[in-house]
Formats: C-alpha cells, sequence, structure tokens
C-alpha cells in the first residue's frame, strides 16, 4: 500500500482501522467510503470476516484485505423469530444469543466449515431458507439490502440468493438476518449450496471493475 492510499484509508477508518495490507471499518457507513475509496484509485479486495493472522499479504499486488470482524454485533427478535448478525460475529455467538431465548437458527447444521456470519453465507453454508435478508455494500460503495425481519420473501430480485454462495466475488457482505425457530423445531430445508459456479454475466453486474477477489474467506 502506497503512502497516498494509506493516508486515505486512515482517514476513513482511523489508524486503528489499518494493518498493513489490511483495512477493518467499524461501520457499515465507513465500509462503504472504504469500498468507494478502492473503487476510485482501482484497488482490488478480498473480503474476510475474521481478523487476518498475518497483516499484510494481500493476495494481488496493490490490493488490500478488507476485514469487517469490527461488524460484530447480534440483534435477537425473539418475538418475529429472527436474528440480525454482523458479518464479523462468530457463529458461535450466534448460536448462543439466539440459545437463550431457546430458540435455533433454522437449517444452520451443527458443524459448520466457517467462523464467522460473513464468511458462512459467502461460502453458501446455510440453506436459502435460513436466510430472511441481508445487507452488503458493492465494489463502487453503494449498500445494498434485501428482505429484513419481515417473514416474507422478497418481491423482485433475489439478492439474498445471489450472495449465498459468492465466495465475496459479488459485494462485501455487512449483515445477515437469519430465520429462527424454537430450539426444538426441525424446518424442513434444502441442501446448502456450497459455493456457486462462477458466472462472470452476474460478476459483472455486481462488479463492473472486477475489483473483489476470493481467498481471504475465514
Amino acid at each position: 500500500m502506497n503512502d497516498e492510499l494509506l493516508k486515505g484509508f486512515v482517514e476513513i477508518v482511523s489508524p486503528e482501522g489499518v494493518a498493513g495490507d489490511v483495512v477493518s471499518p467499524a461501520d457499515v457507513p465507513a465500509l462503504t467510503l472504504v469500498a468507494n475509496f478502492c473503487n476510485q484509485h482501482g484497488v482490488p479486495i478480498s473480503a474476510t470476516s475474521g481478523v487476518p493472522v498475518t497483516p499484510g499479504g494481500a493476495p494481488e499486488r496493490g490490493g488490500i484485505i478488507l476485514s469487517v470482524h469490527r461488524l460484530a454485533d447480534i440483534e435477537v427478535a425473539a418475538a418475529g423469530l429472527t436474528v440480525r448478525a454482523g458479518a464479523g460475529a462468530t457463529v458461535a455467538r450466534v448460536r448462543s444469543a439466539v440459545a437463550a431465548d431457546k430458540l435455533a437458527v433454522v437449517g444452520l447444521g451443527a458443524d459448520t466449515g466457517s467462523a464467522h456470519v460473513g464468511t458462512l453465507v459467502a461460502r453458501g453454508e446455510v440453506p436459502r431458507r435460513s436466510m430472511a435478508g441481508v445487507e452488503a455494500v458493492l465494489s463502487t460503495g453503494e449498500a445494498v439490502k434485501a428482505g429484513g425481519s419481515a417473514l416474507k420473501d422478497v418481491v423482485g430480485y433475489d439478492l439474498t440468493a445471489a450472495l449465498l454462495g459468492s465466495a465475496g466475488r459479488l459485494a462485501i457482505i455487512a449483515t445477515v438476518t437469519f430465520r429462527l425457530e424454537p430450539a426444538a423445531a426441525r424446518t424442513a430445508t434444502d441442501k446448502p449450496p456450497g459455493n456457486r459456479t462462477w458466472q462472470p454475466g452476474l460478476a459483472g453486474a455486481f462488479d463492473p471493475k472486477g475489483l473483489l477477489r476470493s481467498g481471504a474467506l475465514r
């Protein structure tokens, strides 16, 4: 990262939000500013939901690792049977938070390969039925949202389904709203989709400059 980029990122996320090639915004507005700054300067982005073990070492020269680990809030709406979690929240914390109300996330298996919410969705490790909504940021810096706490299908384009299993190549996942059920219940769901087949046309619509990279997901 050159001095000009470093100065720009520090102005957005403060000095504690930059470590080597790792940039860690504290909230969604800062995330949109970071993405917009990268778009303006043509900086490749590799997103991760966790704290990178070794700062620096972005997978592409001149790029950054964008960590959303600070987006870790969890809000349980027990009466509405939903939980909203930041992409940086751990799956274990989400399980614990909803278990306090004797609830569980619909379709979430006992064992997942992903430690964090954002990666869980990016790797397609939950069924579509598990998700009531998602908030994400495009590489242009535009914030997009689908669904939410209301338990009904989104009319129109299914943004949630597009991001599920997208491996971080379409948008940067910021928050996810999951459907809940009583802990003893077992709602029938489809199998988690896993990583989807790469679709260049879809990627071009979401990320026109091709700045988003996969490979730093945890």
